[in-house]
């Protein structure tokens, strides 16, 4: 058969040689479209301003949460592009176009976005390189290998969230969304104003989610600005909308607590002069005789020279005689905070007012006090001498030690996914009592951006919506929703040693009984509250207090303490033998300033608050 055709042979030739000739076409369209996407990709690295948007893939993020369905792709909108005011530490060239906002191929789960979140976060606040003991967080205490590759990869999860819900609505009572939120806006913060130098690496890491990896490294680079400009504008905008009625931005915000100030009253000793230290009050009506007091005592008998604020909200809660008043008086003036945050302070009662006030104020350095509040020492030492202050720009109080019902106990560990290692060690998360803060004395270094975040979260859990809907339905006001908004944050505090004891005299039962009382975190007598009277709630002109004696909880668990009654205070005195209750007798130069306190609130309420300022500040009123 050699030699002889083959029919068959001859259709699989013809057939081969068409198969080859679709085959070579094939080839030659896979070059061209090769060639057109190369070219493509090159033009996109050497010309960032222009971004075609059918090269983006528009799979949505997918985030493992029910409270967060599946949602498509948002990219910039006009209000992340042109926000007021905006001022970047933007290195790079800037990309307006919206198809760099994508999240072109991600999912996160919930577990691994907060653990993501937690260890990004001690990570920023130093915690790699920290001695164990002062170690806020503790999630890198087993990560001393905490790479460049966990690093990408933290900032990845973390990154698609914070891309994905900028500015989605939520549910505002579910504190588990509202802390990664919060969390959120705080990462992209660091990113974009204060760590330029992790831009490269991220920007790397940031390949398949974020970029394509035919993108140079400088496109990168500023999409990866261009997303966290982003992210903060739309989580400002989503936390703290009442934010813009005042300050265009939270960097501005920042900015206007960090301007010097040439001409500010800071007779302070501080040779700085864009450190604005000063005192805040808060009061209305019902206790104007008592902030009155405050403002006298610290300015006569302690020397305290700072200048001091008076908020208060609308033209109702002090009437116009006692706004003429507080300012007659040296270096105090009146604020009504009306004229910040828009409907939201026009929302404000009672205690909310207290974190609204300390943003609204015109000092940086700011020192909250209760109306009620008294001290032993000028309060101008937790500016100067307080190590807590000066480590960690804030300085809290803890309350009495009572024991009780946890239901807020509960709550604040269903949405603090990771406890912090300083947290673990508060006597609230041990159940060893119910109320870990005392709000009358706050101390805040507003120049400081973490701490400017903790208090805008701490204003966030005081607004109508949380408050009304869960906040204030679990906790004594206002008092506990600043350590929890520092934990919510991430951001390292930090409380005074002691716990709350008394100042007083000692009852029949040995017990010391009187007012709320503080030592410093050297253990010195400090302040209390409650005034100088038995129990202001139930008589604030009779009943004045003797001062003979001081009694604090050194050690915050199993305390007995007698309750207050309408005519004798609080009484405190050891359970049993060995207890760190410390009880001590006042100075013969303590007792004086107590008896000189009295003296001066006798005056206030004797002839009437009218008549003492006629006496005092020579002021007429009708």
């Amino acid at each position: 058969m050699t030699g002889q055709s083959n029919p068959a042979g001859s259709t699989n030739s013809h057939f081969g040689l068409r198969t080859r000739r679709r085959l070579s076409s094939l080839i030659t369209l896979v070059l061209i479209v090769a060639a057109v996407y190369s070219w493509h990709a090159w033009y996109l690295s050497t010309n960032s301003d222009s971004i075609d948007s059918n090269s983006i893939n528009h799979n949505s993020n997918k985030y493992n949460n029910n409270a967060n369905p599946q949602l498509p792709n948002k990219p910039l909108s006009n209000k992340d592009n042109k926000k007021k005011g905006k001022n970047n530490s933007d290195a790079y060239a800037k990309l307006d176009d919206p198809n760099a906002l994508l999240v072109i191929n991600y999912a996160v789960a919930l577990d691994d976005l907060d653990d993501a979140q937690t260890r990004l976060l001690d990570f920023f606040n130093g915690e790699l390189k920290a001695e164990p003991t002062s170690v806020f967080g503790g999630s890198l205490s087993n990560e001393n290998d905490y790479t460049e590759t966990k690093l990408g990869s933290d900032f990845v999860a973390a990154h698609a969230f914070a891309l994905q819900y900028r500015d989605l609505a939520y549910n505002r009572t579910d504190f588990l969304l509202l802390g990664q939120r919060v969390r959120a806006l705080r990462i992209a913060w660091v990113l974009l104003h204060e760590r330029a130098d992790l831009h490269p690496t991220l920007a790397a890491h940031s390949t398949p989610a974020f970029n394509f990896a035919v993108d140079a490294a400088g496109l990168k680079r500023r999409k990866l600005v261009a997303q966290l400009d982003a992210i903060v504008d739309g989580l400002t905008d989503l936390l703290y909308p009442w934010l813009a009625t005042s300050h265009a931005s939270i960097k501005a915000l920042l900015d206007a607590n960090r301007l010097v100030s040439q001409d500010f009253n800071n007779n302070n000793n501080n040779n700085n002069n864009n450190i604005r230290r000063g005192i805040l009050l808060s009061t209305g009506r019902g206790h104007f005789e008592l902030a009155v007091h405050a403002i006298v005592s610290l300015r006569s008998v302690l020397n305290c020279n700072l200048p001091i604020e008076v908020h208060h909200m609308g033209p109702n809660d002090l009437d116009s005689e006692m706004i003429k008043a507080f300012n007659a008086m040296p270096n105090v003036k009146t604020v009504d905070v009306w004229d910040y945050w828009g409907e939201e302070a026009r929302s404000l009662g009672g205690w909310a007012i207290k974190p609204f006030a300390l943003l609204a104020s015109s000092f940086n350095q700011v020192m909250f006090l209760d109306a009620d509040a008294v001290f032993l020492q000028n309060p101008e030492v937790l500016f100067t001498k307080s190590d807590i202050f000066k480590k960690y720009g804030q300085l809290f109080y803890h309350d009495r030690t009572i024991t009780g019902y946890d239901d807020c106990y509960k709550w604040f560990n269903g949405f603090i996914p990771h406890v912090s290692k300083y947290t673990n060690t508060l006597r609230f998360q041990n159940r060893q009592t119910v109320h870990e803060m005392e709000s009358g004395v706050i101390v805040i270094d507003k120049t400081r951006p973490e701490v400017l975040h903790a208090l805008l979260a701490t204003a966030k859990m005081n607004s109508k919506v949380e408050r009304d809907g869960i906040t204030y339905h679990l906790m004594h006001g206002d008092k506990e929703s600043y350590w929890m908004s520092w934990e919510l944050a991430r951001v390292p505090y930090k409380f005074s040693r002691s716990y709350g004891g008394t100042i007083g005299y000692k009852n029949e039962r040995d017990a010391v009984c009187g007012g709320l009382f503080h030592t410093d975190e050297y253990l010195k007598p400090l302040w209390w509250n409650g005034g100088v009277v038995a129990n202001k709630h139930a008589d604030k002109q009779t009943g004045y207090m003797k001062y003979e004696y001081l009694a604090y909880d050194d050690e915050g668990k199993d305390i007995s303490w007698e309750w207050e009654t309408p005519t004798t205070p609080f009484c405190l005195k050891a359970k049993f033998a060995g207890q760190k209750v410390v009880v001590a007798e006042l100075s013969n130069a303590e007792r004086g300033i107590t008896e000189q306190l009295v003296g001066i609130y006798k005056d206030i309420i004797g002839g009437g608050w009218r008549a003492y300022f006629l006496k005092k500040f020579n002021l007429q009123l009708d």
